[in-house]
């Protein structure tokens, strides 16, 4: 443990340690060097920040919002900028000594202001505002929800990871009520997470060819993204696999078709030739674009390896049920998974079997503003390939 949460009174949360600080503690946290700012959110009168140590373990800072005020840390932690109107938008808290005092959602539009600032606020959506598409309102529907029925809220932040959103949520649900889920359901999590990323990196590979210019590979990308979804609704019927996966284990087995379909996808990759077609059509436009190369190829090799391990993950499926019979409804826990842009947290707070509170962390977070400085560096020319490398949906910051 950090010196500084010496003494502090430990909350329990599973996934991580989580501490009520006085401000002071808090201020010492955060100029403690040794722990890296990850995420803020609001909580009951509280705001808690997510950090890690020098070891990699999660650690939660939590203070308590004294009269509308905390606390900020983006004084410390630019970062935390973001988050700090986030708090401010949803909850109604507002960062003492914070360095950006723009709204980061509610432009004026919204017909309920801080939707999250009440104990069971009845959401109203509010007009567009958020860079042309309307609030969704996320945390707000989930709360107050059966874990279960909550489920549908978490897997619909992004469609593109519906379902690393939904294994998230469910290890967070799993973990604050600590019951598991059986091995059987957790390897289909695996499998059908594993077909996610690889349709990610498969749109994302035909968004930087439409973008650089190279209709040939375009075309293929798209041509196995749909071979994808069609293997992914033959085995687990939904071609984007949505609402398989829910707290306690997934609704869904394997058919009796998908290990066919799934053997006709790897095969459709192998002759498909990503990587070769990759550098033929873009190696030399990628040159002076290393970043861009660099994500390129990591997507390459999640279409490749990934889609080529399916048959050995299937082939290893314990026997067993792939549902939990009973959960019990209650606690505080963190769960993650990796999704087609990057790892994705749930934190959660259950009471009675229902959501007392959430947030979300999506990979847009942390993307949105490395790719805005990217674009901005970028030559006129290269801006369009910089945006698509990145494959950043601001859906994932609407809560």
């Amino acid at each position: 443990m950090n010196p500084v949460f010496a003494g502090a009174f430990a909350i329990p949360c599973a996934g991580a340690a989580r501490y009520l600080l006085d401000e002071a503690g808090w201020r010492a946290v955060a100029g403690e060097p040794a722990l890296r700012f990850i995420a803020m959110w609001a909580d009951e009168s509280a705001v808690i920040a997510l950090l890690q140590d020098a070891t990699g373990a999660r650690v939660m800072a939590t203070v308590a919002v004294e009269q509308g005020f905390f606390p900020g840390l983006s004084l410390w932690h630019p970062e935390a900028a973001m988050f700090e109107r986030m708090i401010r938008d949803l909850w109604g808290y507002n960062a003492v000594g914070g360095t950006d005092g723009r709204p980061l959602f509610d432009y004026g539009h919204w017909r309920l202001a801080h939707p999250l600032g009440r104990p069971t606020p009845p959401f109203a959506a509010p007009e567009p505002a958020i860079t042309g598409f309307a609030h969704k309102g996320t945390l707000a529907l989930m709360r107050g929800k059966p874990a279960r029925v909550a489920a549908r809220f978490a897997a619909r932040v992004d469609g593109r990871a519906t379902v690393a959103h939904a294994i998230a949520y469910a290890h967070a649900v799993e973990a604050a009520s600590r019951t598991p889920a059986p091995a059987r359901a957790e390897r289909l999590r695996e499998i059908m997470g594993t077909l996610e990323i690889a349709g990610g990196a498969l749109d994302r590979i035909g968004r930087i060819a439409e973008a650089a210019g190279a209709p040939v590979l375009q075309g293929r990308a798209d041509r196995l993204r749909e071979a994808l979804a069609r293997a992914a609704g033959a085995a687990f019927g939904h071609r984007l696999m949505m609402d398989c996966v829910v707290p306690g284990g997934v609704v869904v087995d394997v058919s009796a078709d998908g290990p066919g379909a799934l053997d006709a996808l790897r095969r459709s990759v192998r002759e498909a030739a990503v990587p070769a077609l990759v550098e033929a059509s873009l190696g030399g436009r990628l040159r002076d674009l290393p970043l861009v190369a660099a994500r390129l190829a990591a997507c390459v090799a999640q279409v490749d390896n990934g889609v080529q391990e399916l048959g050995a993950r299937l082939e290893a499926l314990p026997q067993g049920a792939v549902m939990q019979a009973s959960l019990v409804m209650a606690g505080e826990g963190i769960g993650m998974a990796d999704g087609p842009s990057g790892g994705i947290l749930h934190w959660l707070r259950l009471e009675g079997g229902h959501i007392g509170g959430a947030f979300i962390l999506d990979p847009a977070w942390a993307a949105s503003e490395a790719c805005a400085m990217e674009v901005a560096a970028a030559a006129p020319e290269d801006r369009a390939i910089v945006r698509a490398a990145h494959g950043v949906l601001a859906s994932g910051m609407d809560l």
